[in-house]
């Protein structure tokens, strides 16, 4: 079994691109993805009013890569630019990697 897991972010349009500052400056991580979702929730209360017409908030999903002991210093990194944002995230183990 691998070591590594999966860093997962939902991460809001305004402060996407701090978000890719901070992951770029990271050491300790050789990349990420990162790609455009439509965010549902049953609080709409922080939605705008287009959002609330269309009924979700765009987003932007963050997957980072690592090892499992590195969490705490990728955190670290991330959570002064998350802080004001609340960013939701959770970790899910890879189970394999490689290339094809």
């Amino acid at each position: 079994m691998d070591d590594r897991q999966l860093l997962i972010m939902m991460v809001p349009a305004d402060i996407r691109d701090d978000v890719v500052d901070a992951l770029i400056g990271c050491d300790t991580i050789s990349g990420f993805n990162m790609t455009t979702i439509a965010g549902y929730s049953r609080e709409h209360s922080q939605y705008d009013l287009r959002e609330q017409v269309e009924g979700y908030r765009q987003f932007f999903k963050f997957e980072v890569m690592h090892e499992r002991l590195q969490l705490p210093d990728l955190l670290a990194v991330l959570r002064p630019v998350c802080a004001s944002a609340n960013i939701r995230y959770w970790t899910v183990p890879v189970l394999e990697q490689g290339h094809l």
